[in-house]
């Protein structure tokens, strides 16, 4: 098959979130399956100049939009068998974030368009389009109700939602002028819900088929509680939701091979661990010792991620124990003021990086002994896979992907791979917590649970597998 993927963000090339390492691995392992495929993102100003100086420009392509001639480039570059296209605009992604932008409904809207006509202009017809949220999730109505796309509106299409807390939603003037589709497509209730123009769920009323990022968020995101006021619309269209475990980049999270860490290291010999724990603790300037459990968080500072959890448990643990905590991450600035405020209350046992750092996080995988997880909700989390690729034993909470790749450990049979809090049941975290803490002190059961959780399969060629079959059974 020949497979296009259209996404805003794409690793190693730009990323804000667990999106782009989907969108970065994926396509490499259905290459590896023998398919053809695609990947066309924007082309950000942020992107290294390690990469971008290896780009080829193949083509500049010219389409209508709000009314005026308007010219992109088209830039390529092949790696790991993928050919990677990069839209350029200046006016759109000549900007330092990827998201968050006054004027993001009108970049993404034309970036929509750039893929089309990137599709329309190729010579080799493809077999499928698969888009990734809100950002893309106009192209599947565009290619079948603009007359632009006629010619290729057979291909077959599939959406992705990677968090459905994030729709799209904006007004009918935007939608209008950002679109220029009759007016009949809002009112009509097309392209609006619950008086908005949304992006997430045309795309949904668009596609052959709809795919999450985990089986347990598939149902989820058909109840009340987690369906983001569109679970009476998802259930519609429930015979065609389709929940597909993401994987991780085992290539490039490998602690055996790792080069952002300070020693490698592999289930049968765990020494390296230690190394990079207290490489960890020379950074942040705590006491380097080996003996004392290091706690690590890596997250964006949002409600959805349970920081508010934390509040609770973690002033309370670190007056009481002997433990150490590291945070890697930004977000809300309530919540980046409580970790401050940890940090300079507990300044021998917490120490806090508000931003992002790629080797860091590396590291902090590598070296911790626990990694926090008390999300409210995680479509798959992709941090409790990797920490677990490290030997990292991770505490979260049973919801979404969370729940279809931690298993609570099992002290008789010694199987297992992490702990869990159910805040479902009121299973508080805390309670999860003491449990982790507590086998941490019996180091037969730590040697068991951190070995299994390393030896798990964490790689996407399963996942990849399951999306081939998918595509096949719709083209």
């Amino acid at each position: 098959m020949k497979i296009i993927m259209a996404a805003a963000e794409c690793a190693p090339f730009a990323k804000a979130g667990g999106l782009a390492d989907v969108i970065g691995a994926l396509p490499k392992e259905l290459s590896r399956l023998g398919h053809e495929v695609n990947v066309i993102v924007p082309k950000y100003s942020l992107i290294s100049e390690e990469y971008a100086s290896e780009f080829v420009r193949k083509e500049s392509l010219e389409f209508d939009f709000k009314g005026l001639p308007e010219t992109f480039g088209v830039f390529e570059y092949e790696h790991a068998g993928v050919k990677f296209l990069f839209v350029e605009n200046d006016k759109y992604f000549q900007r330092d974030q990827i998201y968050g932008q006054a004027d993001d409904s009108e970049r993404y809207a034309f970036f929509n368009r750039a893929v089309l006509e990137i599709v329309l202009h190729q010579k080799k017809r493809a077999d499928l389009l698969h888009v990734h949220d809100w950002h893309t999730a106009m192209v599947p109505f565009l290619l079948k109700e603009d007359e632009r796309y006629t010619s290729i509106r057979s291909m077959k299409t599939v959406l992705t939602i990677h968090n459905l807390q994030f729709q799209g939603k904006f007004s009918k003037d935007v939608f209008l002028e950002d679109f220029e589709m009759a007016a009949r497509y809002y009112d009509d209730g097309i392209v609006e819900w619950r008086g908005s123009f949304n992006s997430l769920k045309t795309g949904i009323s668009y596609v052959d088929k709809v795919t999450t990022v985990s089986p347990t968020y598939r149902d989820e995101i058909l109840t009340d509680f987690y369906g983001e006021k569109l679970n009476s619309f998802l259930q519609e269209r429930q015979q065609d939701l389709v929940g597909i475990l993401n994987g991780i980049d085992t290539e490039v999270y490998n602690p055996a091979t790792d080069l952002s860490i300070e020693h490698e290291f592999d289930a049968m010999s765990m020494e390296g661990k230690l190394v990079n724990k207290r490489a960890i603790q020379r950074r942040a300037g705590l006491p380097e010792r080996g003996d004392v459990p290091l706690l690590t968080m890596i997250s964006r500072l949002s409600g959805q991620k349970g920081i508010d959890v934390l509040e609770e448990v973690l002033p309370i643990l670190l007056a009481e124990e002997d433990l150490q905590f590291v945070l890697l991450g930004s977000g809300e600035d309530q919540y980046e003021q409580f970790f401050r405020k940890l940090a300079a209350d507990f300044p021998d046992k917490v120490y806090i990086h508000v931003g992002f750092d790629e080797a860091f996080a590396h590291l902090l995988y590598a070296g911790a002994d626990i990694f926090l997880m008390p999300s409210h909700f995680e479509p798959c989390g992709l941090s409790q896979l990797i920490s677990m690729r490290y030997g990292t034993v991770p505490v979260a909470n049973k919801t979404g992907g969370l729940k279809d790749t931690v298993v609570e450990y099992d002290e008789q049979l010694k199987a297992g791979n992490g702990f869990l809090s159910d805040f479902s049941q009121s299973q508080p975290f805390g309670l999860a917590l003491a449990r982790a803490l507590a086998f941490y002190q019996q180091p037969e059961h730590w040697e068991a649970v951190k070995t299994n959780g390393m030896k798990g399969d964490y790689s996407w060629s399963r996942s990849a597998g399951e999306y081939a079959k998918l595509y096949e059974r719709i083209i």
